[in-house]
Order: C-alpha cells, then structure tokens, then sequence
C-alpha cells in the first residue's frame, strides 16, 4: 500500500513537472498580453477622456465667436445708425432696416478695384536752347518747338524741375456673367496749363483727363466696345486692339518720339477677334484740324481772289480755352485697324479717313463767307517682335497719307488755304524705329530713331506766293540773331524789315534712356529714369537771293537730358 502511495505521487510529480515544463512560456505569453490588454485600455479611455475634453473647448470657442459676431453685427449696425443720422435718414427706422444697408455699401464683392499705375514723379530736363517748356516738348517738335538762330532763345541754356507728370489711375472692373465683362477706366495727370489747353492732340483740359472710358468684352461673340477718352485706334497696340495695351514708347518726355503716330481722343469703338488672333476694329473720333500759323490774307490782285481762314478761336464760356484756336469740324475721324497676332509679334494695318474744314472768306466779293472742306486720308502699318525673348523686343511703324499732321508728335500742319479759298491737305511720311532691351529683371533701356516729314504744297498768284514749303518765300530773317530790342524770347523774331517763313520740310529725333527698378516689394515700386535726346528741325528753302541770309537748307536743333525719379505704391 506504501508503494502503492509513493509510485503514485511519483507520478503525480512527474506530470506535474512535465506539465509545469510544456506549459510555462505559453502562460508567460498569456500574462504579457493581459498587460498589453491593460495598457491600451488605459490609453483608450485616456484618448476618450481627451475627446470629450476637446469637445468641451470647441464648444466654448463656437459660443465665443458667437458672441463676437454678434458684438460685431451690432457694432456695425450702430456705425449704420450713426451715419443715417449724419445723413439725415428718418430715427423712426431702426438701425440694420434696408435703407440703413443701402446707405453704406457693405463690400465689392463684383467690382474689383485698383489703382495700379498711379505715381509720384520727380522730374527734370536741361536743354541746350530754351524751349520754355516742363517735363514735355512744348510746343511739340514741329511748330516749331525749337527756336531759331534769330532768337535769343536759341543761346539760352534751360533747366527745369517739375512733378506734374505724377499721375491718378482708377479701374473698376467686374463679370456680368463668366463670358461678359465691364470695365472703366479713369487716369489723369497735371502736366498742362490753361493757356495752352487744347483737344488737337492729348486733349488736355485741366486737369489733364489722359483716359476716362468704359468698355464691354464678350468672350462668346469675341466681340469688344469702348466708348469715352483712350489712346486713338489708330496707336500701336502691343496685343491685339486693346485699351492699355498701348506700345507707348518708354520716354520721359511726354511729347514721345517724332515718328510716333498718336492721339489721346474721345471715341467710339467696336472690334471683334478670331480666337485672339486676328482682329478688326472701327472707331469714330473727335476731329480736329492743325493749320500752319495764324491766320493771315494777302494782298492779291485780281483776277485772283484771296481767302483768310477764320481757324475760330475757341471760347472760355463754352468750356474751351480761348487763348487757342478749334478748328470748326463737320465729321469725326473715321480708323480702321487690322491686327494679328500669330504666336510671334504683333503686326497691325491700320486706315484713317478725315474732313477738314474751315470758314474761310473772298477778300474781293463782300459777304462771302463759305464752308471749305477737304478729305484727308492716310494708310501705315506697325509692327512688334520679341527679336531675343524676354531680352530684345524690336517695332517700327509707318503712316504715309495727306492730311495726317495731327495724329504726328510734331503736330505738322494737315491743310493750307489755297488763293480761292479752298483746302488743299499737306502730304506727310512719319516713320519711327524702336529697340527696348531688358538686360536683368528690373532694368529696360530703350532707343528710338523717328521722322515726321511734309512735302510742298505752295502757290503763286501774281506777286503773291502762298501753300506750305513754297520756293519763293523770302527768308533772310531766319539766321540773323535780333539784338534790336522787343519780344527777344520768342521763337521766331526776324530783324526789323526782313522776314522768316519757317515752313518744316522734315523733323528728326534719336532718343536713349533707361528706367532701373530701385525697389520692389510689398509698398510697390520706386524707378529712376534717364535719357538724352537729340532732335532737328530742317526747313524748305526759301529764295536763294536778297538781304541778310537766305535760306540754303536752314535747320535748328536741340540737345536735352532728362531724369525721372517715381514711386508707383499700387504696382
């Protein structure tokens, strides 16, 4: 029996250690991954803890914000009634009514605003002969703005300082529907006077509205219109026939580069595009005639009747300038203009059709005052390319026609008045060539070469001789300086019985300058400028004979440095 018991536990033993052997690791196992267990458990309701806490926070930060919006409404309302009261509205209307909403705009969530290129310029020029003139060539090149060898002006040095090329610019602009599109536009500087305000050329009324338009894009029809004051049709664009995208040449001077055809002129116009591609547009322009000098008669005998141009001098009571003379129109400018734009440069051809007019009057038959007209035309062409991309962009332009003197920098003269009366328009050529470089971000340096030039259109009748460029004017009063005493500061002041007849056959202007980036960041832009210019006028011929020095290829010339220093705080 005692064997028995102890065979028994000796078993028992056994497989209770075999037991203990086999089953071990996976009890240790079972233990390690109750504390795994544990521990997430542990994080989990950690993490819950957490959540709920988090939501609380949100939750007190919603009714926060709540409360500040609130605050804000409220406050808004108040400034609402506050300026109803101002304004004068009714107090019987609570504050945060419709009517309180409409007195004060509450944002332009659909008209965008900007005022990029405004700027504030700092500008100078020095001139080897006084012009008497700012920041522009004024008079402009042809009239002359250059004075002659008989002037003292023509030994006077000339230094200057101005700021009234600073400029406003406004546009507003928004999207009717994702295809239809409104603009306006409005800029405006301070570079003119009352006395020499005119409608000729910049129309430039002071103060000086440079552009003021709205316009009309449709991108389904590719149609576009414009209506109010923008550079003529007839400008260079630099992209299709689009209001400020204008290829104004980069000069400091505001008269530009002889050569340059344009207007800033009120209009009407429509164009329509291919795809961006091919463009054709009609506009129809302020007209506006340039006669040669001051209107004069001649003493002519019979048979031949002589005609004075009446060239009306303009009046203060009709918001006109009447230290100036309009030129009395019956017909707006018509411009044609075609351009393409292929995927290299832009090229353009444009047409121009005028009627210039003028009262005019026999100087033999009492009471016969007449209307005369004459058309004017003229046919050109420009083009843009980027020669080496984003380093060298090269242009040219051309206009050749009859009667085109106005839309010339020079302003040249479009017509003369013939011996009976009639209007006969001056041939003209003007032609100009550009270069504008940008050798690093922020530097562009710019050279143009231009001409504005007339052909003859004189006549003779008895003694008399008249037209434009006539052979047989006497000038022996152009090159002798007048020390006689009288308006000695005048352009063109002859000797006491001589006389100077200064018609321009030809001006020419070659002109270099830079524009360097100084700063650019988030309080806009600042720029300092710089440019020398060289131009000459030369003059028809006059008779080869007589007292004093007759005219054997008269010209004047005129050399002028200029800076520019401008602050643009919106570009």
């Amino acid at each position: 029996m005692l064997v028995k018991r102890r065979v028994a536990i000796l078993l028992n033993s056994t497989v209770i250690g075999a037991y203990c052997v086999l089953a071990g690791p996976a009890l240790a196992d079972e233990l390690d991954l109750q504390r795994q267990i544990n521990a997430m458990q542990r994080q989990l309701k950690a993490m819950q803890e957490q959540l709920a806490k988090s939501k609380e926070e949100q939750a007190q930060q919603a009714r926060a914000a709540k409360e500040a919006a609130q605050r804000a409404q409220e406050a808004a309302q108040s400034a609402q009634h506050a300026y109803a009261q101002a304004a004068g509205v009714p107090a019987q209307y609570p504050p945060g009514t419709t009517i309180f909403a409409k007195a004060i705009p509450s944002s332009f969530d659909k008209i965008h605003i900007s005022m990029a290129g405004t700027f504030i310029a700092l500008e100078g020029a020095w001139r080897e002969r006084s012009e008497v003139a700012d920041g522009a060539s004024s008079p402009p090149f042809g009239s002359p703005g250059i004075p002659l060898q008989n002037s003292a002006l023509w030994n006077e040095n000339e230094f200057r300082m101005t700021a009234q090329q600073s400029r406003i610019a406004l546009r507003a602009w928004g999207d009717i529907s994702p295809t239809q599109h409104l603009e306006g536009y409005y800029e405006m500087d301070f570079l003119g006077a009352s006395t020499d305000a005119n409608n000729r050329e910049s129309n430039s009324f002071t103060p000086r509205i440079r552009q003021g338009f709205a316009s009309y894009d449709n991108d389904d029809y590719h149609i576009h219109f414009l209506a109010g004051q923008a550079w003529s049709m007839l400008t260079q664009n630099r992209v299709g026939i689009t209001p400020r995208y204008e290829n104004v040449p980069l000069t400091i001077d505001a008269q530009y580069v002889v050569g340059f055809n344009w207007l800033r002129n009120p209009q009407v116009r429509f164009v329509a595009d291919w795809n961006n591609i091919a463009w054709f547009g009609v506009s129809v322009e302020q007209p506006g005639a340039v006669f040669p000098g001051s209107p004069s008669a001649a003493t002519v005998a019979p048979p031949a009747p002589t005609s004075v141009s009446i060239n009306n001098t303009c009046t203060g009571s009709s918001h006109l300038n009447g230290t100036t003379t309009c030129s009395n129109d019956v017909a707006p400018d018509i411009i044609e203009k075609f351009a393409l734009d292929p995927g290299w440069g832009h090229y353009e051809v444009v047409g121009l059709q005028r009627w210039i007019t003028d009262e005019v009057a026999n100087t033999i038959i009492p009471n016969s005052w007449s209307q005369q007209a004459a058309f004017g035309w003229g046919v050109g062409g420009s083009l843009l390319v980027p020669a080496i991309p984003k380093f060298l962009d090269l242009q040219g332009s051309i206009l050749y026609g009859e009667g085109i003197g106005r839309y010339s920098s020079s302003q040249l003269p479009d017509a003369v008045i013939g011996p009976t009366g009639a209007l006969t328009p001056v041939k003209g050529l003007d032609f100009m060539l550009g270069a504008v470089a940008h050798p690093w971000s922020g530097l562009d340096i710019y050279a143009y070469y231009g001409q504005d030039r007339t052909y003859a259109n004189p006549w003779t009748v008895g003694a008399a001789q008249g037209g434009w460029g006539n052979p047989n004017f006497v000038n022996n009063g152009c090159l002798n300086q007048n020390l006689t005493g009288g308006t000695l500061g005048a352009f063109n002041t002859p000797i006491a019985g001589f006389t100077c007849t200064f018609d321009v056959q030809r001006v020419q202007e070659f002109t270099i300058g830079l524009w360097q980036t100084l700063y650019q960041g988030e309080l806009g832009r600042a720029v300092a400028g710089a440019q020398y210019e060289y131009v000459k006028l030369d003059a028809f011929p006059g008779l080869p004979t007589g007292a004093g020095t007759p005219n054997q290829g008269l010209n004047t010339n005129n050399n002028i440095f200029m800076f520019s220093l401008r602050y643009y705080p919106f570009n």
